[in-house]
């Protein structure tokens, strides 16, 4: 039917009208539940309006569309949408009644208060001068600021076939002025379900992943991202943490084998909303979607895609829905990190391959978890996860030979495992080819040259991922690790200080900050600080405790440590480095090149840190030492 946005809606009552809690006032265009304002998009206003001044009637879909809508062409299925989000808002699917084939009827008892005065409509809260801007009052969180966007853009249009839709509505006033940055908030979870978190984070990351395949665009990583779900904190504010001009919000509903993203673009610079489209496919095609869904954002901020960016976002296979599901969840588990949750990813994962083998995300994602469980995560031996991380990331390349996340475990793998120097340069800069906009990439590069003693390199590399990633942690972390390696102890405590000051739960921190005390012998508040890290990193913590107290000369404490260490070391893994260091400090110089030889015949991955290890320091003019360091490359 034909409908006028811009003719006014239903006839302005000077009427209150109260019904429960919730107070409604025709003339301000407002709604309040116990005094507090609620955002309504302008139709879901004018259908509570027209069903509260005929309360207990029928109001038929004719009256409706006649009324609400004028000189407009709209589908069926506006309507219902928009009493759906009305029930919503409500909280009480049974104020609205469905009369079948005919209308609606509202149930609650209905009461005129008072008659209000006639006062200045531009002071109206919740009135737009359209549909697709956002009213700039009375929106005190995203949670009704989601319950806005999704009724004002989750009007059906037409179904292309029996198993999909797409609807995307522009609401922009005019173009943006050039957007050149990024981030894509954490969708929210519009199941009601919170065990549905790790989907909805899932599609956060694949959307993510989908925009940063666009060089000329600067997208900020997920570990930024993730620290605003569920914030209240302005947009515009958000922006300025972050650094972007422009900011992503959406949401997703996943019901029975369908998959809905909303999605709307903001200009955060000018607080300006841009775009708002909506989206829904079965679960199988749902990388298609996300592929849609970003290709559109690349068109409203008048991006142009290559030949090669453009057939990435177009080209995608069919999913398994139920290896989707694993592969999200496994995902969900290993951005953990920790051991317990890399375990449980890699079920997960096995599962998902196992379903679903021709995924090459789901072998990549399994790669790394291996490699991880070896490598960073010092909890395996390396020797029981090399051949699984190898034969997994084999197969992924095999898949998809452009896969970034591909390559970028490859390299971990030539590195920490395989001590292939240049093999690892190689595949750190072609995952950056094809991704360089991943802050965890360039924090894994920045390692790599930091053992290579490229420190000035290191230390750019490792100033693009925070760039990247402003308000991630690891990225932050990583650079006082860079500056101990160089040796600068100073400025290796200033950063894990700055890091503390960020999240002063992170104990990670509390081992940085030891090491640059350490560096400049300040031991009293190096072994202070690894106090800090007993409970999480007990291997860390025991050896580097030994450690300390061996180099500062108190040998009682040294011993005691060292003790701990070695009986801990019964039950778990701990890498012979840790057992060297002690013994170097110590002047055992004999016994620590036991178990360096030791280490080298594991293989440990620790061994790659030999040329920037500060507690191997007194071992270097030794002739076995050089021969150690050719034999691994160096």
């Amino acid at each position: 039917m034909k409908t006028n946005d811009s003719a006014p809606p239903v006839a302005a009552s000077r009427q209150i009208y109260q019904f429960g809690e919730w107070r409604l006032d025709p003339t301000e265009r407002l709604l309040l539940r116990n005094d507090e304002p609620i955002a309504l998009a302008p139709k879901v206003f004018d259908i509570l309006l027209l069903l509260v001044e005929r309360a207990g009637s029928l109001v038929t879909k004719d009256e409706f569309m006649a009324q609400v809508w004028h000189d407009a062409f709209v589908e069926d299925g506006a309507l219902a949408q928009n009493i759906l989000q009305l029930r919503k808002v409500l909280g009480n699917s049974a104020s609205v009644e469905t009369v079948s084939k005919k209308g609606y009827r509202f149930l609650l008892p209905v009461q005129v208060v008072e008659t209000a005065s006639a006062r200045q409509r531009t002071a109206r809260l919740g009135q737009n001068t359209s549909e697709g801007q956002f009213p700039r009052d009375g929106l005190r969180s995203r949670a009704h600021r989601w319950l806005w966007v999704t009724a004002s853009t989750l009007v059906l249009s037409g179904m292309t076939g029996a198993y999909f839709y797409i609807h995307s509505r522009s609401v922009r006033a005019s173009a943006p002025s050039s957007i050149s940055s990024l981030a894509v908030l954490p969708l929210q979870n519009l199941s009601g379900d919170p065990s549905q978190e790790y989907f909805a984070d899932g599609m956060t990351d694949e959307l993510i992943t989908d925009l940063a395949q666009i060089h000329s665009l600067r997208v900020i990583s997920r570990t930024s991202v993730m620290q605003f779900k569920h914030t209240d904190k302005k947009l515009s504010d958000i922006a300025v943490e972050l650094n972007v001009d422009a900011v992503v919000e959406g949401s997703v509903l996943r019901t029975g084998n369908s998959v809905r993203i909303t999605a709307q673009l903001l200009d955060a610079r000018q607080d300006r909303h841009l775009w708002a489209a909506s989206y829904e496919r079965e679960t199988g095609n749902v990388l298609q979607l996300q592929g849609q869904v970003a290709k559109s954002i690349a068109d409203q901020i008048n991006i142009k895609l290559t030949p090669a960016e453009g057939k990435t976002l177009a080209t995608r296979r069919p999913t398994n829905p139920e290896a989707y599901d694993a592969l999200l969840t496994g995902r969900y588990l290993f951005n953990r990190r920790n051991a317990t949750d890399t375990e449980k990813a890699i079920s997960y994962l096995r599962h998902s391959v196992e379903i679903d083998p021709n995924s090459a995300e789901a072998w990549a994602a399994l790669a790394s978890c291996y490699t991880s469980l070896g490598s960073d995560l010092g909890v395996a031996d390396p020797a029981q996860v090399l051949s699984q991380a190898r034969a997994a990331i084999a197969k992924a390349l095999e898949l998809d030979p452009n896969l970034a996340q591909a390559h970028t475990t490859l390299a971990w793998i030539k590195l920490w495992y395989e001590w292939d120097w240049n093999g690892a340069e190689q595949e750190f800069r072609r995952s950056l080819e094809f991704n360089s906009y991943d802050s965890a990439d360039h924090r894994e590069y920045s390692h790599y040259l930091q053992l290579r003693k490229r420190f000035d390199e290191a230390i750019a590399e490792n100033k693009r991922a925070i760039d990247l990633a402003p308000l991630d942690i690891l990225p932050s972390i990583h650079l006082s690790w860079v500056y101990a390696d160089a040796r600068d102890g100073a400025k290796a405590v200033e950063q894990a200080k700055h890091v503390l000051e960020m999240d002063p739960s992170f104990t990670g921190a509390y081992l940085m900050l030891a090491r640059g005390y350490e560096l400049q012998a300040k031991w009293p508040d190096a072994i202070a600080s690894i106090e800090k890290a007993k409970g999480l990193y007990p291997h860390a913590y025991l050896g580097g405790l030994a450690y300390f107290y061996a180099a500062s000369g108190n040998k009682l404490q040294a011993k005691a440590a060292m003790d701990k260490l070695t009986d801990y070391s019964r039950r778990n893994y701990v890498s012979p480095l840790d057992f060297a260091s002690y013994y170097a400090a110590s002047g055992h110089k004999d016994k620590a090149f036991e178990y360096l030889d030791e280490a080298y015949r594991q293989h440990s991955t620790g061994m790659i840190s030999l040329e920037v290890n500060e507690g191997l320091d007194n071992l270097r003019p030794d002739p076995r030492f050089r021969e150690l360091e050719r034999r691994i490359g160096f």
